[in-house]
């Protein structure tokens, strides 16, 4: 890896529901993450082009929305799959450079009852992870990661196309618009905005832009196809009660 430069976030500090025991599971923790980003940066710094290197603003707020959204059990869970996000290919909707590896550090001061910190650091590269992909009736989903704790996905919107009016019975979400342009519930959608939807709460998406649109999506457990019920036209779309909308960037 000396062939390629470093951008670090050093000092994240993300409260989440993370590990195995009864408390962890009802109780937030304060999760310690120091991360390592591997790449090319000169034609960023030749071109004064950010587009051509990582926005480490947005890449901290995708990491703290995925710890919220995802309460992974295990820290090898988590950071299996917060590395494999962050070495997918760049999406359509956001220029950025490829990241090759990263080195990921992640902490738990609380979990010892302040006698020690317990810690889980990991070196991945592109060759270490698989990113499968699927076609369905909208466009196309990026699987990032699926375990027993959830399933991390990238929904792909084409230009002019939608996510039809649906909702689930079973699986907890949180999506986050990762561009400008969508609409949901036919209201403009700003990147870095997440919704945490309530079970039975009918959405909607719609791309009116000339571009693939990006969703980020976590779905607790992992996607069951079966709990992707179509709603129909007439159903209400307001946010109802129990919806929690946070601005990640």
């Amino acid at each position: 890896m000396n062939d390629f430069d470093i951008i670090s976030i050093n000092g994240m500090q993300v409260p989440c529901f993370i590990g195995i025991h009864r408390h962890e599971r009802h109780e937030r923790q304060t999760l310690l993450i120091d991360l390592d980003m591997y790449l090319k940066t000169a034609r960023a710094g030749d071109e004064a082009n950010l587009g051509k290197s990582v926005d480490y603003s947005k890449i901290h707020g995708e990491l703290k929305f995925l710890l919220e959204a995802c309460h992974f059990r295990l820290l090898e869970t988590a950071a299996q799959a917060l590395c494999a996000y962050l070495l997918a290919d760049p999406v359509a909707d956001r220029d950025q450079a490829v990241v090759e590896a990263v080195r990921l550090k992640l902490r738990k001061p609380s979990a010892l009852k302040s006698e020690a910190v317990p810690g889980l650091t990991v070196f991945r590269t592109r060759e270490d992870v698989e990113i499968g992909l699927e076609i369905n009736d909208f466009g196309k989903v990026d699987l990032i990661h699926e375990s027993s704790d959830c399933g991390i996905y990238r929904l792909r919107i084409p230009a002019g196309g939608s996510i039809p009016t649906h909702y689930h019975d079973v699986m907890a979400e949180g999506e986050m618009a990762l561009s400008d342009g969508l609409l949901l519930q036919g209201k403009p959608l700003p990147q870095g905005l997440a919704h945490f939807w309530p079970l039975k709460f009918v959405h909607k998406y719609e791309n009116p832009t000339d571009i693939e649109r990006t969703i980020l999506c976590v779905n607790r457990p992992s996607f069951i196809k079966e709990d992707e019920i179509l709603a129909e036209n007439g159903a209400p779309l307001q946010d109802p009660p129990g919806t929690t909308k946070i601005r990640f960037y």
